[in-house]
């Protein structure tokens, strides 16, 4: 790619690194023969001549840098952006193409115009189709699927807000039962009592009467732990008065 002068006038070459066939791991290359197999069965070109298949290498971002003693020679290698380009490529003596590139780190086979995620190697792996098969015997974890929490259009909106008010003073009335005056209006406003009486009206199919009365009974008032003392706050605010947005160094500070 590059030749370069050292300080000791040693000439030292830039070359890249190509892999062979037999250098790819066999369940990387077995993918890509699944694939290709595949696209031929599509009615799409193929290469055929094993004297052409055998020419093909992969490209990788892997480069060397070596003394000029130790070139052996020069070879040609041409790249191709599919099978239908490389079906003209004409194996002459030390000419070589490539279509994909081979990324070690990840065992990877991807093109080197953009990878487009289609073939065997890249569907997901179904189960058979059981039909009449309950939940429980599922192979799935069915016990994690989601659960419906909110059906809309059950209640009125006029109804809705009404019984949100009565949830609030609800978890008001038992804050300040169990607290201060701050308390009482920090459990008034929390996010956490409209969604404890959201899901207590879900529980009681939408009936607000039957919901209130559960509220009445077991108001569930929770406090928010302050992960951070006073004397914290007063620091990230003065850090973000003089650093800015710098987080890392608000940190470090």
């Amino acid at each position: 790619q590059r030749f370069n002068l050292t300080k000791r006038d040693t000439l030292m070459v830039g070359v890249k690194w190509f892999f062979r066939l037999s250098e790819v791991p066999g369940s990387v290359y077995h993918h890509l023969t699944l694939d290709r197999e595949l696209h031929r069965k599509n009615g799409e070109d193929f290469i055929h001549d094993t004297s052409i298949q055998q020419r093909e290498l992969f490209s990788s971002e892997a480069t060397d840098t070596l003394p000029i003693t130790s070139l052996r020679g020069k070879c040609h290698v041409v790249q191709y952006t599919d099978l239908r380009s490389a079906c003209s490529f004409v194996p002459s003596p030390d000419h070589f193409f490539y279509i994909l590139a081979y990324r070690p780190d990840n065992r990877r086979l991807a093109t080197t115009q953009g990878e487009i995620r289609v073939g065997p190697s890249h569907q997901a792996r179904l189960p058979e189709c059981k039909p009449g098969t309950s939940p429980v015997d599922m192979p799935e974890k069915c016990e994690q699927r989601e659960e419906i929490r909110w059906r809309p259009n059950r209640v009125v909106d006029g109804d809705l807000l009404m019984y949100l008010r009565a949830a609030r003073s609800i978890a008001a009335f038992a804050g300040m039962c169990g607290g201060t005056a701050e308390d009482r209006c920090e459990a008034e406003a929390m996010d956490e009592t409209t969604v404890t009486a959201l899901d207590t009206l879900h529980k009681h199919n939408y009936d607000t009467s039957k919901s209130l009365q559960a509220l009445v009974k077991g108001p569930s008032v929770m406090y928010k732990e302050k992960k951070w003392n006073e004397e914290d706050i007063k620091r990230f605010a003065k850090g973000l008065r003089h650093l800015g947005k710098n987080f890392f160094k608000i940190r470090k500070e």
